[in-house]
């Protein structure tokens, strides 16, 4: 009887197994939709965060939502299928239209190449849709390192248009949405209460909200920010993108001081584009150096320069009209990056700010008159490197183990810190996260050791960041020190 009992219970369980069993066997790139965020059941070890872009509840605007995809995934591949899948925020629509297929995703020298199904191409009801659909997938895109452009795909093709809107054959870049921005106040108060609880407290500082949630108007991580003004519950922040200038408007929606979030209101550009140089129109393209000003009668008389140039074929000069509705820019140097050299800022001027001395770049009509001025930043900018060692000092006595202590400005604020002896062997490397990145500086702190030594020694202590483009070495600080 016993075991008779123990058969049936068995085969039940047998039953039960195979009717849990779920087939695994089908493995699809683009799978069915499944709006859960990868983070849930998965350890921080296991993950890491992207930002993803979505439309807002208005669908006027870009809105930012956060998921861990697996450590080890293809993040390409893996940010546009999360974007397929789609929003969990309740105050979110969609980007890609429904039946929407990733059908390959490649980088070459730092352009990707997205390839979706003909879905995508499906037209929403006004140009501005389909103009922050292609935002949202490009700025999605241009957040991960190394991506500086986009090329848009459809079934292996390019096309010159998404929807309504126009966008060329050419590799796009990173996007900056220009206009007022929509903040649902349902949501508001909802990201004012988790920020209540400890989440997300970044939101009640204006520059780091511009740095964790740029993106939703298309700035990234590496841009320059400057607070102009904070006061009255407003914030007003400089942003420098692609070297132009833009005014970013601020609020705390809830009420003003540091308990309460801000968010962000308005995006203006600070300069006015200036048209390419038409030489079907007759236009051409001088540089020269003022000598003089006529500012009552808007004429500056020039010195041509670079004497090999090209430009010096056309006859023009020495005194030129300056139109009343020319455009003037200056174009200002703001900060070195040792990886990309000087950062340029570009943004209006008036004629009256132009001065003896400046050098110039001049579109001309063809009747010789200035339609555009560029002025070039003659100020020096000095090199600073980011990473500063304040602990230890140069050719100080240590033994193991001691503590650096510096400040960096770098790549999400990876600091690696190697321990080299006097026969050029390794005796610790180690790997420390500054309390910031780049462009903020960030503190770091980090405790190195090394095996006994037979006798005192000479050591350098080398500290650096790693390219995320190459893995190469950057901001090397090599500090001489005596071991014990």
């Amino acid at each position: 009887m016993k075991k008779i009992l123990l058969l049936i219970v068995s085969l039940l369980f047998v039953l039960m197994v195979s009717g849990c069993a779920q087939d695994f066997s089908n493995k699809d790139d683009n799978p069915p939709i499944n709006p859960r965020p990868l983070s849930q059941g998965m350890s921080q070890d296991m993950s890491k965060e992207i930002s993803l872009y979505f439309l807002n509840d208005k669908m006027n605007g870009l809105i930012l939502e956060r998921r861990f995809i697996p450590k080890d995934a293809d993040v390409l591949k893996q940010v546009i299928l999360e974007m397929i899948k789609g929003p969990t925020d309740e105050y979110a629509k969609p980007v890609f239209p429904i039946g929407t297929k990733l059908l390959s995703i490649d980088m070459q020298e730092g352009t990707v190449f997205v390839n979706l199904s003909k879905e995508f191409l499906q037209e929403s009801d006004n140009e501005q849709i389909d103009k922050l659909k292609v935002a949202a997938l490009v700025n999605v895109l241009t957040d991960i390192p190394s991506v500086n452009n986009v090329q848009i795909l459809i079934e292996g093709n390019k096309v010159d248009a998404i929807g309504k809107y126009k966008i060329g054959l050419d590799p796009l870049k990173r996007m900056i949405l220009v206009g007022d921005v929509y903040n649902n106040p349902e949501r508001i108060k909802k990201l004012q209460e988790r920020a209540d609880l400890g989440k997300e407290t970044w939101r009640f500082d204006p520059i780091q909200l511009l740095r964790k949630e740029g993106g939703v108007i298309g700035l990234g991580s590496q841009n320059e920010l400057t607070l102009k003004k904070k006061s009255d519950g407003t914030a007003d922040i400089e942003a420098v993108h692609d070297n132009k200038v833009y005014s970013i408007k601020l609020i705390q929606p809830l009420g003003e001081g540091d308990n309460y979030i801000w968010v962000i209101s308005n995006v203006s550009a600070e300069f006015t584009p200036i048209p390419e140089t038409d030489p079907l129109k007759g236009e051409s393209f001088i540089y020269g150096k003022v000598k003089a000003i006529d500012y009552a009668n808007r004429i500056i008389t020039i010195e041509r320069e670079y004497q090999d140039a090209q430009d010096l074929r056309n006859e023009a000069g020495p005194d030129i009209k300056v139109l009343p509705n020319a455009i003037i820019h200056f174009m200002a140097k703001v900060s070195y990056d040792p990886e990309g050299g000087i950062k340029y800022a570009e943004r209006d001027i008036s004629f009256s700010e132009i001065k003896v001395g400046d050098e110039l770049g001049i579109i001309l009509t063809k009747d010789k008159e200035a339609r555009a001025i560029i002025v070039s930043d003659n100020s020096s900018i000095s090199y600073e490197l980011n990473i500063k060692v304040m602990a230890p000092a140069k050719n100080d006595v240590v033994s193991s183990p001691f503590k650096v202590i510096g400040k960096a400005r770098v790549f999400e604020g990876g600091v690696n810190i190697r321990l080299i002896g006097s026969n050029g062997n390794i005796l610790n490397e180690s790997f420390v996260q500054a309390t910031d990145a780049a462009p903020s500086w960030g503190d770091f702190e980090a405790i190195i050791s090394y095996k006994p030594l037979k006798e005192p020694q000479n050591g350098i202590l080398q500290v650096f960041s790693l390219s995320p483009k190459d893995g190469s070495i950057q901001n090397l600080v090599s500090i001489p020190l005596k071991l014990k």
